[in-house]
């Protein structure tokens, strides 16, 4: 099974008041790690820092430290549901001491919220380049090739069942707004054999974890002889 993981950097000081000016990218150079489960080809990245913040390249050398540990989370997904892959974005606010105040997932199709997880546990636990004069910011997001490609369905392939997707969505919400995209997995059987949600703050990731764990076990229209995948607002 192969799989090829591309990602584009981005780090800005956060400034205890207000955000500066970005200074233009900085291209980096790509590579390829193999002899692993599963393989990244970074491709081209970019850089951006607000001046007397972030140190770009240092942040970047520890996004590269965090590429195998990150690469063993889509592994283990992989071992579990074999067409899982997609786009997914890091986000992470990172304090004076280097420590990842938080983190989340802003974007991601990856469809499998244990291998959502697994990635921002890499991402809070690892020390990070100590922000000049406040607060930094970080971003990276990655692009992953699937092992083995489902069928792509359209939000329209599961109309009928929107408003009970909803439904289950709002629950977990209790009342609480904002855009939440999910991504499921939809075996032959027509079942949800996995989801992953986006939530649109570090704050809600506890309704991203409620709206995955009902959709998952949900029964849906059968794709037939191959899985299907499809990505919803809710």
């Amino acid at each position: 099974m192969l799989h090829r993981l591309a990602g584009t950097f981005v780090v800005a000081a956060l400034a205890l008041a207000s955000f500066g000016c970005a200074s233009n990218p900085v291209p980096a150079a790509s590579s390829v790690v193999e002899d692993r489960p599963v393989k990244i080809d970074r491709g081209a990245s970019s850089v951006e820092g607000e001046l007397g913040g972030m140190n770009e390249d240092a942040v970047a050398k520890t996004f590269e430290r965090l590429q195998a540990p990150i690469l063993a989370c889509v592994a283990d997904g992989a071992s579990r549901v074999r067409e899982i892959g997609g786009h997914f974005s890091v986000s992470l606010r990172i304090d004076r001491e280097g420590r990842a105040r938080w983190a989340y997932l802003n974007e991601t199709t990856l469809g499998d919220r244990a291998t959502e997880r697994c990635v921002l546990d890499v991402v809070r636990d690892a020390t990070w380049p100590k922000p000049l004069g406040g607060d930094g910011l970080a971003q990276r997001s990655f692009d992953v090739d699937a092992g083995v490609e489902p069928q792509n369905w359209t939000p329209e392939k599961i109309r009928s069942a929107m408003k009970h997707l909803n439904e289950k969505a709002a629950h977990c919400k209790k009342g609480k707004g904002g855009r939440y995209v999910a991504t499921a997995y939809v075996g032959k059987n027509g079942k949800v054999a996995t989801a992953g949600v986006a939530p649109p703050s570090a704050e809600q990731q506890d309704i991203a974890d409620c709206v995955a764990d009902a959709l998952e076990g949900m029964h849906l229209r059968s794709p037939g002889r191959r899985a299907a995948k499809v990505t919803i607002e809710l």
